[in-house]
């Protein structure tokens, strides 16, 4: 019993020393962050425009005159030059009327040499007093009408040759042709089958596209003021194919519309492309992008910023190491970077890195070794 109570006693005033040492609670360092200042640089952003893409010059093939097709020389879908022969039509009945023409010239000629002859002849008469005056007039109107009737000869020798060269079509530049549209041995020309295919240039391409006036109207007003304003002054533009890879040859700018089209509010623009690969094709669809220049634009890193049911914000970091948010207004996104339209100034520190470890108000520590 006695040896009991000195244990509980031993155990009490060990308890009780133990006590008496008090346990502080260190809090833990505030967060290790990276910052970066925004970035001030003059950079160049694209608007998106939807068009089409169209051939630079496109050429129906046409039967001037009416005859049967006696050969084709090309190939569906082949490339040719300017001056290949394309069709052929029957020649034989054009051929007859050249050669009538130049036989009712011949004859016109001849009459105009024997109307001549005789005029100079009643001339040597009449000094003499061997004919009448009125012979000589009646010579005279001979003449010309000998010399009327030779003009309506050549008149008709050039229609009869002119008909015979339409006998063969000719390419009228270089290009690609589509199809064609009749078989040989077919009747062409009018009154019959007309087109008889379609040459197309592929060595470059249109883009027409609208632009709205809301988005015309800077442009427009970047030109006032310089001396000189014309399409030659227009930066040159891109295009992205529909698979949305950008065609690797920049554009131009070679026609705007006169008038604002009173429906859609759009003005028609026209840009022109180098196609030396054939990899534009009429038709296709394509958008137009037309570079806006941005001077002295704001950018910060786009994993910068955070979002919430307000809109964007970025934490910035104050005097005394403390955390605010700033709620943005921001633009166009360029690379991995973010325009700010509003919200920053250019010495701003912002929490770039570490944005999980940080809330509004409170202290963090910057690492020097990462910032910008």
């Amino acid at each position: 019993m006695m040896k009991s109570i000195l244990l509980f006693l031993l155990l009490g005033c060990l308890t009780i020393s133990g006590c008496g040492t008090k346990n502080e609670f260190q809090p833990p360092p505030p967060p290790l962050v990276s910052v970066a200042t925004p970035a001030v640089e003059d950079v160049v952003l694209y608007e998106s425009y939807p068009g089409r893409i169209e051939a630079k010059d496109t050429v129906h093939i046409v039967a001037r005159v009416s005859g049967i097709l006696e050969k084709i020389h090309f190939t569906d879908g082949a490339r040719v030059e300017e001056g290949d022969l394309l069709f052929s039509l029957e020649q034989e009945n054009y051929r007859a009327a050249v050669n009538a023409a130049k036989a009712d010239m011949a004859r016109a000629q001849a009459a105009l040499g024997l109307a001549e002859a005789s005029l100079s002849r009643k001339q040597k008469a009449y000094e003499v007093q061997a004919v009448s005056e009125l012979d000589i007039l009646s010579a005279q109107a001979d003449v010309e009408a000998a010399k009327a009737a030779v003009n309506v000869s050549a008149a008709g020798l050039e229609k009869a040759e002119l008909n015979f060269s339409y006998t063969t079509l000719h390419a009228p530049m270089n290009g690609v042709m589509s199809n064609s549209s009749v078989s040989e041995g077919n009747l062409v020309g009018p009154g019959a089958v007309t087109q008889l295919s379609v040459l197309v240039s592929t060595d470059q391409a249109n883009v027409t596209f609208h632009i709205d006036e809301r988005r015309l109207l800077p442009k427009l007003r970047r030109q006032e003021g310089k001396e000189t304003r014309g399409l030659d002054t227009l930066p040159p533009v891109k295009l992205q194919l529909a698979d949305g890879v950008e065609y690797p040859i920049d554009g131009r700018v070679d026609f705007i519309d006169n008038i604002v089209d009173r429906l859609t509010g759009t003005m028609r623009v026209r840009a022109v492309f180098g196609n030396p690969d054939n990899l534009l094709f009429d038709g296709m669809f394509a958008r137009v992008l037309v570079p806006v220049p941005t001077p002295a634009a704001l950018l910060i890193p786009e994993e910068a910023i955070q979002r919430d049911l307000i809109g964007p914000f970025v934490y910035t970091v104050g005097a005394g190491e403390v955390v605010e948010s700033r709620y943005l207004e921001i633009g166009e996104l360029t690379g991995q970077r973010r325009i700010v339209l509003k919200g920053l100034q250019p010495g701003d520190r912002i929490v770039s890195k570490g944005l999980q470890r940080v809330r509004s108000g409170s202290t963090v520590r910057v690492d020097t070794g990462t910032g910008n």
